[in-house]
């Protein structure tokens, strides 16, 4: 079941799983969104300093630099940047720090596609709305 964005918006998806990154693609790319991909931390920086993005989704543990300490780095240039960690290994330590960091919404894999389209709504609409994340 496919779902159209209600506030379809720019989202920059940093994961090292190929299959996830593709997933993400299809599934926010169908539902209005304009997605890009990159696989590790040091390239979601830089696809970050260079366009803007309303929603950043980010796998937590990355090669390099991981998603929440990326999230520090792009809060320190837009501090109201929407996120949405996804984790195939929560634990408590992560789900606190994402809290404390405000993401929007912390998923485990595997994850729900209609779990992820409405998350990233929910996220872009906060977005738009100059909603800050809560800290």
């Amino acid at each position: 079941m496919q779902t159209q964005a209600k506030h379809p918006g720019r989202v920059l998806v940093i994961d090292d799983e190929q299959s996830a990154r593709l997933l993400l693609e299809r599934v926010l790319g169908r539902a209005g969104h304009t997605v890009t991909l990159v696989e590790n931390g040091e390239q979601g920086l830089e696809a970050f300093a260079r366009d803007p993005y309303d929603l950043i989704i980010t796998d937590k543990n990355l090669p390099g630099i991981d998603g929440l300490e990326l999230l520090r780095h792009a809060r320190l240039k837009h501090p109201n940047i929407q996120a949405i960690v996804i984790t195939g290994f929560p634990t408590p330590e992560t789900e606190s720090g994402s809290r404390d960091l405000g993401v929007f919404a912390y998923v485990t894999k595997p994850f729900g596609i209609l779990s992820i389209l409405e998350a990233a709504d929910g996220a872009i609409a906060a977005a738009r709305a100059g909603t800050a994340p809560k800290r």
